[in-house]
């Protein structure tokens, strides 16, 4: 009692929102501490590492490492919230028996946090996650999902998982014959449960009628049940806990006006895969400092020279993702972002290092520009950069 009656006076006169987080406790203390400050959360957030006593918001480098680190442990398969598709890598909300449903609202509010405070999360989901969290309303999502207008399309499932898409489309279109015999499928979807492993459900409209197989006839309305029980009905409320949750902390009329892709530009910046533009790097130059060395020095001079006309795209994403931690573009493009180049001593045979939670990269005055090129593309192909120890 006395220690919730400390909590909130200091929540009242602290003109933060400040979480001191413990780092073998890294989610459990986010997720408490933020429950309990539930009206401070559009307050400027400020975090504080206990043991190591860091604190500050430098170049957003501790905010940018704190939701690094966050969003890194709540997709992890060991908590269980969410998994990736293999081949594209996207995530998306496990289904589990009995969800934690707090647990979810809350990292609805993380999300929200994140985007609020202006750090881009180095998260992928499909474009039909964004379309769910820009609904006005948890009876629209309901009544989309239930007319199978607009969300959890077989287009959104192609997205999120090519494979299982790939074979309900050639389902879908299948001419030579009947699909009943060729396909052998019943009117029902097996799919993975946390804690239960795979488990089979009726998607017949009735509960009490008996499964039929998928025929010519019934396979639009199969496919159309499959998508949405797949990305929606398996996992309902968490999905609206984590919109609630989000809506909590950036609910406005401008999100009302938002569409999924405005949304996910905010939050993530811009996308990667086949789509994704080519980095423009001579923005990315124009607002780089120095520390140690200057824009005319000749490592810097090969260093940009390297960047402009030795990197692929793929490695400028590399470059980018080194030292800041997110290959992906914030709205208004790389002249948005931080970007330091720090002398870290003389000529040697090192890698380049990066501190990511500053965006510094930390670059020796190599002895020749091909000495840097090897070096720079060795050290972003095979490593990663630090955040703060």
């Amino acid at each position: 009692m006395l220690k919730d009656l400390e909590t909130n006076l200091r929540s009242a006169t602290c003109p933060y929102l400040l979480l001191e987080i413990r780092r073998e406790y890294f989610v459990e203390d986010t997720l408490q501490q933020v429950s309990r400050k539930w009206s401070d959360l559009k307050k400027p957030l400020k975090i504080k590492f206990v043991e190591g006593g860091e604190e500050g918001m430098d170049q957003g480098g501790v905010q940018k490492e704190f939701f690094g680190v966050l969003f890194e442990k709540l997709i992890s398969p060991e908590l269980g919230l969410f998994f990736q598709d293999e081949s594209t890598r996207l995530c998306w909300i496990r289904p589990v028996v009995n969800p934690d449903i707090r647990m979810y609202e809350l990292v609805g509010v993380m999300m929200g946090l994140s985007i609020y405070n202006g750090v881009m999360m180095n998260l992928q989901f499909p474009r039909v996650f964004w379309k769910v969290l820009v609904m006005p309303s948890e009876a629209l999502v309901d009544a989309l999902a239930e007319r199978q207008q607009q969300l959890f399309t077989l287009e959104d499932l192609e997205e999120g998982w090519p494979t299982l898409g790939q074979g309900l489309r050639q389902l879908l279109e299948w001419q030579d014959g009947n699909v009943e015999d060729i396909f052998c499928r019943d009117y029902e979807i097996s799919y993975e449960v946390f804690g239960r492993g795979v488990i089979t459900q009726s998607l017949m409209r009735h509960p009490d009628d008996p499964v039929v197989p998928v025929t010519n006839a019934n396979r639009e309305a199969y496919v159309k049940d499959y998508c949405t029980y797949f990305m929606y009905t398996a996992q309902r409320e968490q999905i609206l806990a984590l919109r609630r949750g989000m809506w909590s902390v950036i609910g406005s009329r401008a999100l009302y006006l938002c569409t999924a892709e405005e949304l996910e530009m905010v939050a993530c910046g811009q996308r990667q895969g086949p789509d994704a533009i080519e980095l423009n790097m001579s923005e990315l130059e124009a607002v780089a400092e120095y520390d140690e060395y200057t824009a005319d020095h000749p490592t810097i001079r090969q260093f940009w020279s390297v960047v402009h006309h030795d990197l692929t795209a793929e490695q400028k994403r590399q470059l980018l993702l080194f030292v800041t931690a997110s290959d992906r573009v914030p709205v208004g493009g790389l002249k948005e972002l931080t970007f330091y180049i720090q002398r870290n001593g003389p000529d040697s045979d090192r890698l380049p290092t990066a501190l990511t939670c500053f965006s510094r990269l930390l670059l020796p005055e190599y002895s020749c520009r091909s000495k840097l090129r090897d070096r720079l593309i060795t050290a972003i192909e095979n490593t990663k950069g630090f955040g703060l120890v």
